[in-house]
């Protein structure tokens, strides 16, 4: 499972060393020293990048990083959604979308994107790959997104 990012508030003290977060819907302990000292009081908010349920590291592009995951998201589910549960796992690829914003960043063509597609549909997922136009599509969906610069 790779990276992705959730809203995280500070609830207080943790376990020693540690503090106790709200990480999305779920609350962790997790260590001091990954959170800056500026945040580390309660209910200080920022934006975390998890792996799994643990805390990476705080997103240094915050609340902007949340609407390019948003609008990524939207048409990776609306348009892409390869193993068909985007209507009941909302989140289900966002662990692609770091990826997909950096290549969108490079200025990346509609076929290089397609292509990595393609990879996370037979690599990653052990498919055969949805139909050339369709990854195409999204492609350009992607492409044609208006994502704010962190």
């Amino acid at each position: 499972m790779g990276e992705r990012r959730v809203e995280a508030t500070v609830i207080g003290p943790g376990s020693p060393g540690h503090l106790r977060v709200r990480l999305g819907q779920r609350e962790r302990d997790v260590p001091m020293e990954r959170v800056p000292s500026s945040l580390r009081s309660p209910n200080s908010q920022f934006v975390a990048v998890v792996q799994g349920g643990d805390l990476l590291r705080v997103e240094a592009a915050g609340r902007a990083w949340l609407v390019i995951q948003d609008r990524v998201r939207a048409v990776l589910n609306a348009n892409w959604d390869p193993i068909g549960v985007a209507d009941a796992v909302a989140d289900e690829y966002d662990s692609y979308i770091g990826v997909i914003y950096s290549m969108l960043r490079r200025g990346t063509s509609p076929n290089e994107l397609a292509e990595h597609l393609l990879r996370i549909e037979t690599d990653s997922m052990g498919l055969d790959g949805l139909p050339e136009e369709q990854r195409l599509e999204v492609a350009r969906r992607l492409l044609a997104l208006e994502l704010p610069t962190p």
